[in-house]
């Protein structure tokens, strides 16, 4: 059941980068379709995706993708161990995500009337449909399975398990 989990977070941070990076790919492109360089940061139609979170938030998720993978290969001590880190990692990745998220929440309400803009630059309806959102919800559950996994790991094993 405890190696189940593991499988969990894995997929759940694959996904979750898949979903970032998929969301940066689409702002590259349209940062380079308008501008037709990637090298432009100041006086741009839309923000360059390497001055946004969504950005960071991206690789933040493969990071953390790539350690629950070499999770997998883990035992024991050294599993937990590295699964405390991981889980600082989850920590700080949510209060990055989230701090983004309610900034966004904070500009799209307090523009005028029609002129509120997701993470990406892009005119939104609501800043619950932006990616921003949807990527801080991701990596939230991720660090909610990373704890329930190391409440797991701490419970004291019963006589059959051993």
């Amino acid at each position: 059941m405890k190696t189940k989990m593991y499988w969990i977070q894995t997929a759940t941070l694959l996904g979750g980068t898949v979903f970032a990076w998929t969301t940066a790919l689409v702002d590259f492109m349209r940062f380079y379709n308008a501008e037709g360089t990637l090298l432009k940061i100041k006086d741009c139609i839309y923000p360059n995706p390497v001055t946004t979170p969504c950005f960071y938030g991206a690789i933040a998720f493969a990071v953390a993708f790539a350690w629950s993978v070499a999770l997998l290969k883990k035992e024991g001590e050294m599993r937990r161990k590295s699964e405390k880190y991981l889980l600082v990692l989850l920590s700080a990745g949510n209060v990055f995500a989230w701090t983004n998220f309610l900034r966004l929440v904070y500009d799209f309400y307090t523009a005028l009337p029609g002129q509120g803009v997701g993470c990406s630059g892009v005119p939104t309806a609501s800043p619950f449909t932006t990616p921003c959102f949807y990527g801080s919800a991701i990596f939230f559950v991720a660090l909610l399975i990373a704890l329930i996994i190391l409440k797991r790991e701490s419970e004291p094993r019963s006589p059959e398990t051993k």
